[in-house]
């Protein structure tokens, strides 16, 4: 399967995320973290309801999680800084026999697609890991028409760490989530909360609907302004 490379690309960044994406591969497949990530990714596709007839596009794809599991559509694309994680996606892919298309793309200097080329934006647990999640929202709403459904999920940082910590301190952490982080990743450049994700957005979008998901995840169903 062919990655093809979209814009510039800063190089250094790039890089970054590669490293980033090797040393802290996320442990969502399977035990309790599995179960909660899995409760996302429904409550992410509950509010994108994608339909046969849908291009879709995920900016921040990583290796393909998330993006595996949206049904049958038109077009599914997925676009992610990292090479690194492209090629992990792309043998997923291979492996499923699926069709998707995949683009390596710096999301902080544009997405290099037109606009209303997609029915679906979503954008799932990726602003965490920018500079500048602003600028990635105002790429996201350039592509975007009134119809489009622009679905963001971020993590909840807060009360995450502090429930890490607490079963960190009572021996249970590694016992029931192994090998995930003990505090907040190196690579979530943000610790975002929901007041965060509402005052990036308010200005750019409008807010159609909002699913928390157990203390641990906000998901949003935005219309572009």
């Amino acid at each position: 399967m062919t990655i093809r490379t979209l814009g510039v690309i800063d190089a250094d960044l790039a890089a970054w995320n590669d490293r980033m994406y090797e040393a802290h591969p996320t442990p969502y497949e399977r035990g309790i973290a599995g179960a909660i990530e899995a409760t996302r990714v429904r409550a992410v596709l509950d509010l994108a309801q994608i339909r046969p007839s849908d291009a879709v596009l995920e900016v921040g794809c990583e290796s393909g999680r998330l993006l595996s599991r949206v049904p049958p559509a038109r077009r599914v694309a997925g676009a992610d800084i990292s090479r690194r994680a492209l090629e992990d996606a792309a043998h997923r892919f291979a492996q499923q026999g699926r069709n998707v298309e995949l683009f390596q793309v710096d999301a902080l200097r544009g997405l290099p697609f037109e606009r209303g080329e997609f029915d679906v934006i979503l954008c799932s647990e990726m602003l965490e890991h920018v500079e500048e999640p602003g600028v990635v929202l105002d790429h996201l709403r350039a592509l975007a028409l009134p119809t489009t459904r622009v679905v963001v999920s971020v993590p909840i940082e807060a009360p995450k760490v502090r429930v890490k910590a607490l079963l960190g301190r009572l021996g249970l952490l590694e016992r029931l989530f192994p090998n995930i982080e003990p505090g907040q990743s190196e690579w979530h450049v943000h610790a975002f909360s929901p007041a965060m994700l509402r005052e990036l957005t308010r200005d750019r979008f409008e807010t159609v609907a909002r699913k928390r998901v157990l203390l641990a995840h906000e998901v949003v169903l935005l219309r572009a302004r």
